[in-house]
């Protein structure tokens, strides 16, 4: 490691210092990112903008094509359930097995891109994604549909811990904001546009480009990376991500967190048939219609409030002369108060005696404030712990999801003894908990931050 480092010398990052834990028994060395500097003209930093847009465009599809697996699973529930049987607990194991395997696949997958590169680990596993929707599509049971479920969420994890370590690479700090065969359809297109895309990971582009120039003037003196060292990268591929989980309380916290934002989220889902075709007598395909709130509330945070996010965040970082990553929750200070008062809007005007339009209204206010405090938190994760951002967002999304998998299970019960009254005012009081979070980050960060080992210190 020592001679590594000399043969570096004058090109470490000072913004990523090594973490301290980080001895050469624990680590690859071929992993150590302090080499790595934006300022190198080979970083994907510096690619041309149309490039990073479109590479960032398909990845962030990528997620859109998995998240609506695991929740457009509720509305064929009872299709499933009338060809399969089984009670309405057991059918929802579709649901919780596939947030489950989102949880599994990044403990893995996310240290495996740390080191490895993303590309072929997008493109591998997007590969088995497809093959496991075979899997769905022809189930010729319900353990079969759910087994496979749970393969597909483990092979499709890799979009939803990946990809904000790929805008990361792109972007650093400064901007970076149906049926299973459909899917199958879907997801083949994407291993086909993937295998095309270019290598994003900085420590990969940059030694691919050394080794160019090396090939061209073999006088000059080019940075390589040292030799593989196959078992420092198993350890580090099987045990990373566990480690941050246990030993990072911001990532731990934030993934308890955000594990009770995204379990609400389906709850709100398991509530929604209750709220609209019960209390408000809208035929299922009307209340089907009610998840459109989402989409214009998730296209009002992108219109709206990510570029004020953006020019908050740019504006402090000018006042204080550098890129804090609690900067990265300025907006949701406002908007994070969203997600109580929308869970209260949407439970006291859930039980039919109001028009359907105002718990509508208030699922739309709910999708701007989930989506805005997500791509907080994942930027608030890949700023502070730069050197290994894949593996802290695994670290992050496990908590997140086992939870999530719970609460699908939490909310039939809930929604069975409870009114849609009682039943979302009870989540609306639990989110208050969620506000409070941002409020400690964003105040006590810097604190927290330098009681971690690996987080960045600025």
């Amino acid at each position: 490691m020592t001679s590594f480092k000399k043969e570096y010398e004058g090109v470490l990052s000072p913004e990523h210092p090594l973490p301290p834990d980080l001895a050469p028994d624990s680590v690859p060395d071929a992993l150590v990112n302090d080499v790595i500097t934006t300022h190198d003209k080979n970083h994907p930093i510096h690619w041309p903008t149309w490039l990073k847009w479109l590479i960032a465009i398909t990845y962030s599809l990528l997620q859109v094509l998995v998240t609506m697996q695991s929740t457009s699973y509720v509305s064929v529930e009872t299709i499933i359930q009338e060809k399969f049987g089984g009670s309405t607990q057991v059918i929802a194991l579709g649901q919780s097995m596939f947030i489950a395997g989102t949880a599994v696949g990044p403990a893995f997958m996310g240290p495996l891109s740390d080191i490895g590169g993303r590309k072929w680990v997008y493109v591998v596993s997007v590969f088995i994604y497809g093959l496991c929707q075979i899997g769905c599509a022809l189930a010729l049971n319900l353990p079969m549909m759910i087994i496979f479920m749970l393969l597909c969420g483990i092979a499709g994890s890799t979009a939803l811990s990946n990809v904000a370590g790929t805008i990361a690479d792109l972007f650093g700090d400064a901007d970076h904001a149906a049926q299973p065969m459909a899917f199958l359809i879907f997801a083949g297109f994407f291993v086909v546009v993937m295998s095309f895309i270019p290598e994003t990971l900085p420590r990969m582009v940059i030694a691919r480009a050394a080794k160019k120039e090396l090939a061209a003037n073999e006088a000059d003196v080019v940075v390589t990376p040292p030799k593989v060292n196959v078992l420092k990268e198993m350890r580090f591929v099987t045990t990373m991500t566990f480690r941050i989980m246990f030993t990072e309380p911001i990532v731990a916290f934030l993934g308890l967190f955000n594990g009770f934002a995204y379990g609400l989220l389906f709850l709100y889902l398991d509530g929604v048939y209750d709220v609209f075709a019960f209390n408000n007598h809208l035929s299922y395909i009307g209340a089907d219609l009610t998840f459109l709130n989402f989409v214009v509330g998730v296209g009002i945070m992108f219109v709206f409030f990510a570029p004020i996010q953006t020019w908050l965040y740019s504006n402090d970082r000018k006042r204080h002369g550098k890129a804090r990553p609690e900067a990265r929750f300025l907006i949701s200070l406002v908007a994070v108060w969203g997600f109580p008062i929308s869970l209260f809007w949407f439970a006291f005007t859930s039980n039919g005696k109001t028009s359907f339009w105002s718990p509508v209204v208030a699922g739309g206010m709910l999708g701007v404030s989930d989506p805005l405090l997500w791509l907080n938190m994942l930027n608030y994760i890949t700023d502070t712990y730069p050197n290994v951002a894949a593996s802290a967002v695994a670290a992050f999304l496990i908590p997140s999801f086992a939870l999530a998998a719970g609460f699908v299970h939490i909310g039939i019960v809930m929604f069975d003894r409870m009114s849609t009254t009682w039943a979302f005012a009870t989540l609306a009081f639990i989110s208050l908990g969620i506000v409070a979070l941002v409020y400690v980050l964003y105040f006590f960060g810097p604190a927290l931050r330098r009681m971690s080992k690996l987080a960045r210190r600025l």
